[in-house]
């Protein structure tokens, strides 16, 4: 087993993988990216997560040169060739070699570069998290848009060092408007007047791929949920708080801003969503494998 590297189709050990001085990637943060964790070597969750690479691409006017099927097909090589079981997986798409360090895309000449990083999946499901409230701003969505999975992460990194210093695990960040957005890497959602909330897509907030199915899979478990605004005295004062991701699931929140609920345990309404929901995905991956082995076998 090993933490490997597919950079452009050729497979190194992390450790001796490179890119040039010039990859806009390293210089400017000009990428973008997608994490996905497998099971059995099954990506969960793929068809959202390659629609919404093309997306960002799109966002940061980045022509994608690979179709989906060689993308798939370097991605379950190198998990199969890893060995690590149920795998870390991400997708980085670069801009390329540019022909000087010059920010102006004239200068970006080069083809774009893709890189998949495997590695084995770290242990996050349902792991509890101590939130706090920081004032360092999401970037609003006229600058750069988190709805655009860039590669550039200065606002998310100096949040959650703020959060830190502060005792939290994570980090809550505020819109331009005062209203919550998202943790570091997290959607937020939060029980109120037993309704479950999280912030709408145009509060500037990444539309995460476990939160898109949560919107449907809360109603099927007798959950009601709104996409709506709200402030950060009403998360503090929510009954319940969980944070959603491709790699935590559903992460109960048991302290925001150093204040406990439900005595520093998970919700009871939130530990439940979190066992029926393992029992959902695990179904729908299930479905899902045939197509996505169909898209990765030889053709």
């Amino acid at each position: 087993m090993a933490n490997l590297c597919n950079i452009d189709g050729e497979i190194l050990p992390e450790s001796e993988a490179r890119i040039p001085v010039l990859d806009r990637g390293f210089l400017f943060g000009d990428s973008i990216y997608e994490v996905v964790r497998t099971n059995g070597g099954v990506p969960f969750g793929w068809a959202e997560h390659w629609a919404r690479l093309g997306e960002s691409a799109k966002g940061l006017r980045m022509s994608l040169d690979l179709d989906e099927r060689t993308v798939a097909r370097r991605v379950a090589t190198t998990v199969e060739r890893a060995a690590h079981g149920d795998s870390y997986v991400r997708i980085v798409v670069t801009r390329g070699v540019g022909s000087a360090p010059n920010i102006d895309l004239s200068y970006a000449t080069g083809r774009p570069c893709w890189l998949v990083m495997v590695r084995p999946l770290p242990d996050l499901s349902g792991k509890t998290t101590r939130v706090a409230v920081v004032g360092r701003l999401r970037n609003d969505r006229r600058a750069l848009d988190p709805a655009t999975k860039s590669g550039n992460y200065l606002n998310n990194i100096l949040a959650l060092a703020e959060a830190k210093d502060m005792g939290a695990t994570d980090c809550v960040m505020l819109n331009v408007a005062g209203n919550v957005a998202e943790a570091s890497t997290s959607n937020v959602f939060a029980l109120l007047d037993d309704v479950w909330h999280t912030p709408p897509l145009d509060a500037g907030i990444l539309a995460g791929v476990t939160r898109g199915m949560l919107l449907d899979f809360l109603p099927r478990c007798g959950e009601r949920v709104v996409e709506r605004n709200f402030e950060a005295a009403q998360l503090r004062a929510a009954k319940e708080v969980f944070l959603s991701s491709s790699l935590r699931d559903i992460a109960p929140v048991t302290h925001v801003d150093g204040v406990a609920k439900n005595g520093g345990s998970p919700g009871p309404r939130t530990a439940s969503l979190l066992e029926r929901w393992r029992t959902h995905a695990t179904d729908l991956l299930r479905r899902r494998a045939p197509a996505w082995h169909e898209l990765t076998d030889p053709v």
